[in-house]
């Protein structure tokens, strides 16, 4: 039985549409650490360089007072949200205190309907045809492919095959090597961690930062455009 027998067509009205940075550079870069004490800094060469959509995870301790303090000091027209949100009282925590949208590693129904409510962009995790199809069906901004790298560019390009009007957005182990083959797969963006920040929360170059996150925004933009 087809994957859409389980779940309603795609909900037509309050579905917030992924934000405009994250559209037009192709790039969420996801910051994460147990030393939250260098992520202003971070995020500060990050926005320079051009990646103006950020996710800060609730991995990083102190997570909700650092996200209102990048709002305050941050260009207003930067997105920032807020990831690996599992719970109805993080999700609070965090657009109360700011965050422009919300990233799970996983589909939940609750975070989906408080999302809807409150007007803010969604991106849940899916990794199955069945998953990426009921979040897509049930008003996510974007899917989020987790984790990408387990499965790779060539299985994005065969989702997309049957779902070529679903946004996916691959997350997950992606290298800024990686990113452009993710992109000719049919993302419609990518999620980038580690392999963008480095050891730039520990004590490295922010110059080095700099020159990774413009090498993935270059490669972002070169593969769009070679896209059919």
């Amino acid at each position: 039985m087809s994957p859409s027998a389980f779940v309603t067509p795609r909900m037509t009205t309050n579905i917030v549409q992924p934000n405009k940075h994250l559209v037009d550079t192709g790039v969420m870069a996801i910051v994460r650490g147990a030393r939250p004490e260098r992520i202003t800094e971070v995020a500060d060469v990050l926005v320079r360089s051009g990646i103006t959509c950020l996710e800060l995870t609730f991995t990083i301790p102190s997570m909700v007072g650092l996200l209102s303090q990048l709002r305050s000091q941050l260009p207003a027209h930067v997105a920032i949200g807020a990831g690996t949100v599992t719970s109805i009282e993080q999700a609070t925590l965090a657009l109360d205190a700011g965050a422009m949208f919300l990233v799970s590693p996983s589909i939940s129904l609750p975070l989906l309907e408080l999302t809807r409510d409150r007007r803010v962009e969604y991106y849940p995790g899916a990794a199955t045809p069945t998953e990426v199809l009921l979040a897509w069906q049930m008003g996510a901004s974007a899917v989020k492919l987790f984790p990408a790298a387990m499965w790779g560019p060539s299985y994005l390009q065969h989702l997309q095959g049957p779902f070529p009007d679903i946004a996916i957005i691959p997350t997950g182990g992606i290298g800024i090597n990686d990113a452009a083959n993710y992109i000719a797969a049919g993302a419609r963006a990518v999620g980038v961690g580690g392999p963008l920040l480095g050891d730039a929360l520990s004590g490295g170059s922010l110059f080095c930062l700099a020159q990774r996150a413009e090498m993935l925004l270059k490669a972002v933009a070169d593969a769009r455009r070679q896209r059919p």
